[in-house]
């Protein structure tokens, strides 16, 4: 499964394209800064409220026997459990092993575009897209949804030129340059409206407060299964004894007692923000930048494979500026002011589950969302909590069941 048109940069964090011989000339900028900040800048946007949801800790009267047992405390989570409340699930609890948003989900950039699947990844995963899409809008600015364009530079000839997405507006290089002052060089695009963008720590949190009981610093160390199902999940806290349980781990879980075998692991990737700059962009500029509210721009989104290392590399993100400032000279002066990298889970095919832990019939798993789990994060939520309410699987999770897609490999 290929990146999404005109969505991601080069592995070495490069621009791809006509984009590329320009930033190898602005590789000769190197803008440094002491003020520069090895963190997300999405922590710093929140209120004192907000940041504190994130870290509540384990209440003192912790749920023993909930109805559902949410583990992970990541969009998928967090989504999830909210569902299960708003489903009428029972009584519902959420454990994570460190604070919420502690993985992916805080390094992530926040952007909501399903509509950059089409022609690129399954249909199942561009129709969870959609469905998800339609569910953060429902939210609305309750979690800090904002209704932005996305405009995608030089589209691919195998992507949307092949399969267009329904409302793909095709603009030549002179309607490009006018959207995009100072472009350089400018170019076709296509550009999609109404797609989307949240803090993603602004939305897990004000997700969060939706939950009866969360409890952080709480990871699940074991299961207690019998037959086919988790009679207990053992934590530092104590025994929980769910009637239900969800694992949304980012990876699938690993706990003393039960293993489901599904091959899985992460892809590194860095992003960058930078100072307030004397431009406004129309939207979501892909693979260029989207702004910020405060006028800085969020850039890149690398693949950095075979990168092993939890560490920001400065030379990763000083490409990332340097394609930046050579495509959009008005960039040229802004100096980065946040860098940081984030690990996200991936399956071999580079889909997510969402089906039953195999074997179990109380326990349900979503793993490896890879490069969208904060946009599916809602309709994959209410598709976990529609079956674990029915059981009844939905027709959204029914293409990304574990089924036969590992048998190779486990």
């Amino acid at each position: 499964m290929p990146p999404p048109p005109g969505s991601c940069r080069q592995p070495d964090g490069t621009l791809p394209g006509r984009w590329r011989a320009r930033a190898s000339l602005g590789q000769a900028v190197r803008v440094t800064s002491t003020t520069v900040r090895d963190e997300p800048v999405w922590a710093g946007q929140l209120e004192p409220d907000e940041l504190a949801r994130l870290s509540p800790g384990v209440p003192e009267q912790l749920a023993r026997h909930p109805d559902v047992l949410v583990v992970g405390g990541g969009i998928l989570g967090v989504a999830t459990a909210a569902a299960c409340q708003e489903a009428g699930a029972g009584s519902v609890l959420l454990i994570e092993a460190s604070r919420l948003g502690a993985g992916a989900t805080g390094g992530a950039a926040g952007l909501l575009v399903p509509e950059a699947h089409q022609g690129v990844d399954p249909p199942a995963l561009v129709e969870l897209g959609r469905a998800s899409l339609a569910r953060w809008r429902e939210l609305g600015p309750g979690v800090g949804f904002r209704d932005l364009d996305w405009l995608g530079l030089a589209p691919h000839q195998d992507g949307f030129l092949a399969d267009p997405p329904p409302g793909a507006e095709w603009l030549d290089a002179t309607e490009v340059t006018r959207l995009v002052p100072g472009l350089a060089p400018a170019g076709p695009a296509v550009r999609i409206r109404h797609q989307g963008r949240v803090n993603p720590l602004r939305a897990l949190s004000r997700l969060a407060a939706r939950i009866p009981q969360v409890a952080t610093g709480c990871p699940a160390t074991a299961a207690g299964v019998r037959g086919d199902r988790i009679l207990s999940v053992s934590t530092p806290a104590g025994v929980i004894a769910p009637g239900a349980v969800v694992f949304a781990t980012g990876l699938p879980p690993r706990l003393d007692g039960l293993d489901p075998g599904l091959p899985a692991g992460t892809v590194k990737g860095h992003l960058i923000v930078t100072e307030p700059v004397p431009v406004t962009l129309p939207g979501m500029v892909m693979p260029l930048a989207t702004q910020l509210e405060d006028g800085g721009l969020l850039a890149g989104g690398t693949l950095d494979t075979g990168d092993g290392t939890g560490q920001v590399r400065p030379e990763v993100a000083d490409r990332i500026r340097a394609g930046l400032a050579a495509a959009l000279p008005a960039a040229a002066r802004a100096r980065i002011t946040h860098r940081w990298c984030c690990r996200r889970p991936c399956h071999p095919d580079l889909l997510p589950v969402i089906d039953r832990v195999p074997g179990l019939s109380n326990a349900w798993l979503t793993s490896g969302h890879y490069r969208t789990g904060i946009l599916m994060g809602p309709a994959t939520g209410a598709a976990l909590a529609g079956w674990v309410t029915s059981g009844q699987p939905p027709a959204l999770a029914g293409p990304l069941a574990v089924g036969g897609r590992f048998a190779a490999r486990r």
